[in-house]
């Protein structure tokens, strides 16, 4: 079957967003299937508008204290040329199927919808509550098409734990128009059995794919002789976020040097750290950094996703403040695996993690009972 699917794909430097795009055709090719990527990208004056109100929401009030406007634009303006070096526009060009059209608004797709048998919306945080408040926005409750096209929800995510009370009317009405839902966080089931429809807990579509599924992806990455600690640094606004000082004498008693990849999700990505070797890496260097790491310190969800598939050691550290709703799809997630023991308390921790002792076969054994659910789940969606 042709299945069409609708996810966020545009992020110059957010790995997880693009392997999450990948990694869900990979394994629907794998079922015998056709997917594409749905380019949809909106309006420029409807998107400038939505992402005004998501800079000021994430970054403007929040940290207003800290940064100034000006400090914010320069910082997306130096992104946008250290973005050029990650290559992620050559990635999508060999990897990723997708339309030969840029959709730029629900006008065109209700105008001239891809031709597909099935349409999926996820993953990513393609339901974040905050879009509901434009008719817009409808494409990503894939609100265009046939209405004889199969319409389902993989790993959907609302990025919350609830659903504002005076959306919850407009989510039950989009929600009625898919043939079966699933969600990437546990808060999510609960949202849409608020909104009257009950919706199944899946695995990231990164998730569904083993180690050798990725591997092909590095073969050609030349290896890093020395030791290191990889620092995937996404959503930090202080480098004390990862307990920096004590991370920099960890790592000289250890005799191991320290890369860092910055990346944009809630913040703009910045170099915060003195002393490392900063690294724009492409997205096949970003795995192999990871795979050869001694140890990986992140505050990310799809760092830590690679740890698992690459069985390597790693510090997961929680958000704060805002950001904090999340930590739960990462910490729900090591608690099934048993690792929740990677997670960073307190000081002396980074040693704690460093010498555990993890049984990986254990590891993969949890790993693939949840799996099985998700493929479970696509299987029936699609049949």
């Amino acid at each position: 079957m042709k299945i069409g699917i609708v996810t966020f794909w545009q992020s110059g430097d957010n790995y997880g967003q693009q392997l999450q795009c990948w990694a869900l055709q990979r394994y629907l090719r794998g079922l015998g299937h056709e997917p594409f990527l749905i380019r949809y990208s909106g309006t420029r004056s409807a998107m400038q508008r939505w992402l005004r109100k998501a800079v000021k929401a994430a970054l403007v009030y929040p940290l207003v204290a800290q940064w100034k406007r000006r400090e914010i634009r320069r910082m997306i303006a130096v992104n946008e040329v250290k973005n050029k070096i990650r290559r992620f526009d050559e990635f999508k060009d060999r990897h990723i199927e997708r339309t030969e059209r840029i959709y730029r608004s629900l006008s065109e797709l209700r105008q001239n919808p891809p031709i597909a048998d099935v349409y999926i919306a996820g993953s990513d945080q393609v339901w974040n509550p905050i879009l509901l408040k434009r008719k817009e926005n409808r494409v990503f409750w894939l609100d265009f098409g046939d209405d004889k096209v199969r319409r389902i929800a993989y790993a959907a995510s609302y990025g919350a734990d609830t659903c504002p009370p005076e959306l919850q009317d407009e989510l039950s009405r989009r929600l009625s128009r898919f043939d079966a839902v699933s969600v990437r966080e546990e808060s999510g089931v609960a949202i849409c059995h608020s909104s009257g429809r009950e919706a199944t807990h899946v695995l990231d579509p990164t998730l569904l794919l083993s180690m050798d599924d990725y591997l092909p992806l590095t073969e050609n990455v030349a290896d890093r002789p020395s030791p290191y600690i990889y620092v995937y640094s996404i959503n930090i606004a202080d480098k004390e976020d990862i307990r920096w000082s004590e991370l920099q004498t960890f790592a000289g008693e250890c005799g191991l040097s320290s890369v860092v990849t910055p990346a944009s999700g809630y913040l703009p990505g910045r170099e915060l750290f003195d002393g490392v070797e900063y690294c724009y890496a492409t997205i096949p260097q970003w795995l192999s950094l990871i795979r050869h790491s001694n140890l990986v310190v992140t505050t990310s969800f799809h760092g830590v996703a690679f740890c698992l598939l690459f069985r390597m050691r790693f510090v997961y550290f929680p958000l704060s403040g805002i950001h904090s709703k999340g930590n739960s799809r990462v910490l729900n997630l090591l608690s099934k695996l048993g690792l929740s023991d990677c997670v960073w308390k307190a000081a002396g921790d980074f040693k704690r993690i460093y010498n555990l002792s993890i049984d990986w076969n254990k590891v993969e054994e949890a790993l693939t009972l949840l799996r099985r659910k998700s493929f479970s789940f696509l299987q029936q969606a699609l049949s």
